[in-house]
């Protein structure tokens, strides 16, 4: 399985890569939205785990986009934002 981490901490974007690679997945790391934007349009991944304050490009903005030119990717959203308008913006987008 080969999935998209869109993360620019970089400690918690090099823990969660390695941990997915202990478990034999394939990862593909990206720092910001637009990166992870050109990925997604480049490439197949069966999952996106996702940052939602990515720079150069939101994570919602970026899932928006992604929703619009019908990638139905499952993502799973991972971020430090805790307010209940971020959640369900996220799972109107499908996330």
């Amino acid at each position: 399985m080969k999935i998209l981490l869109a993360e620019d901490d970089p400690m918690i974007g090099a823990s969660v890569e390695q941990a997915l690679r202990r478990e034999n997945y394939a990862v593909d790391w990206v720092r910001d939205g637009l990166e992870a934007e050109l990925a997604l349009d480049s490439g197949a991944y069966a999952l996106l785990l996702l940052d939602l304050g990515l720079p150069r490009q939101d994570g919602l903005a970026l899932l928006r986009k992604q929703r619009q030119k019908n990638n139905m990717i499952p993502v799973l959203i991972a971020t430090a934002r805790d307010a209940v308008e971020d959640r369900v913006a996220g799972l109107n987008l499908g996330a």
